[in-house]
């Protein structure tokens, strides 16, 4: 494992040094027919804590800015897991606590009492029941579409023997592979890739009103910032975060086909969307200089994300095995 890691970090640190072209364009406009993956990224920063995770950021063609951290999956050096505030804080509060070395926000909840409308699993135990939030069971005109929504996407850590861990994106009710425990999940969607299911999952339906009118409840077609999690079929995870100067989320960003598109030109072959909007952020900690102090975790920084930071209901971090 550790002359995987040097390898990998050899490798990247050749393409920093290497002539940059053609890939920007991509990320600027993502298109399936484009041939590039992250590895064709240039000017990596390293996440602090340990090998195999890397920070990079591309700016969109309409202004937008792409935050981006990919990882290594398989090698035991990094740990993702979600955590779940009471009522709700800063994802890069809750990420400085618990020692992360980055982290975006996480599922959805209600704004106005933090009331979480998404599963989330930590260390085994279930933290949050949509069933009992209000906003959702009180709702005549989500009535019929609860159980696709108690169903929507939502990324596992799973265990299995010898505490192996394998991680996988599926429905909520979809039963886990043979030989595996569930250790952390983290409900959001709807899932991006292999195909987008903003209908199936309910993001975008019809009133159940009869007039035929539909609603798109978090905007999938327009220009939003937005934060997502995608996994390679190499072994790679990424964590992205997209977003405009200010972050207004009702004119900058990147609408949900272009961010799976985006995902996709980036190497991703699975992809779950989160809650995006005002909610989304990225943090990250970096290596160099003040960051490898023996306080490095005060370093860490929101490079994605509005100020004052929003609060939100639950986090996804990434930190490094041996503080976890």
């Amino acid at each position: 494992m550790r002359r995987q890691s040097s390898f990998l970090y050899f490798a990247l640190t050749v393409l920093a040094v290497m002539p940059f072209s053609g890939p920007a364009a991509a990320l600027e406009s993502p298109s399936p027919a484009t041939p590039t993956t992250w590895r064709d990224l240039d000017s990596p920063a390293y996440l602090a804590g340990g090998e195999g995770a890397i920070y990079y950021t591309r700016k969109l063609k309409n202004g937008s800015r792409a935050h981006i951290v990919i990882f290594e999956l398989k090698p035991p050096r990094w740990q993702l897991k979600p955590a779940v505030s009471t009522p709700t804080a800063p994802t890069s509060e809750v990420a400085a606590a618990q020692k992360a070395s980055a982290a975006v926000n996480g599922g959805f909840f209600n704004l106005s009492d933090g009331d979480s409308t998404s599963y989330v699993v930590v260390d085994g135990k279930q933290l949050t029941e949509p069933k009992n939030n209000k906003a959702l069971t009180g709702n005549p005109k989500l009535a019929p579409y609860l159980e696709a929504i108690y169903n929507r996407s939502e990324l596992r850590v799973l265990e299995g023997e010898g505490g192996k861990r394998t991680f996988q994106i599926a429905a909520h009710n979809d039963p886990l592979p043979a030989g595996t425990k569930l250790r952390h999940s983290l409900q959001g969607g709807p899932l991006l890739l292999p195909v987008l299911k903003d209908r199936q999952e309910a993001f975008v339906r019809l009133d159940p009103d009869g007039s035929g009118k539909e609603i798109d409840s978090i905007g999938c077609n327009k220009p939003a910032a937005r934060t997502a999690f995608g996994i390679t079929s190499d072994g790679f995870g990424m964590l992205v975060c997209v977003a405009g100067n200010g972050q207004d989320p009702e004119s900058s960003g990147i609408t949900l086909p272009a961010l799976a598109e985006l995902l996709k030109s980036l190497g991703a072959s699975e992809a779950i969307n989160f809650d995006g909007g005002a909610s989304s952020t990225m943090y990250v900690r970096l290596k160099g200089g003040e960051a490898e102090s023996a306080d490095a975790r005060s370093t860490g920084k929101s490079v994605c994300g509005k100020t004052p930071e929003t609060r939100v209901k639950s986090a996804l971090l990434l930190a490094p095995e041996a503080e976890r």
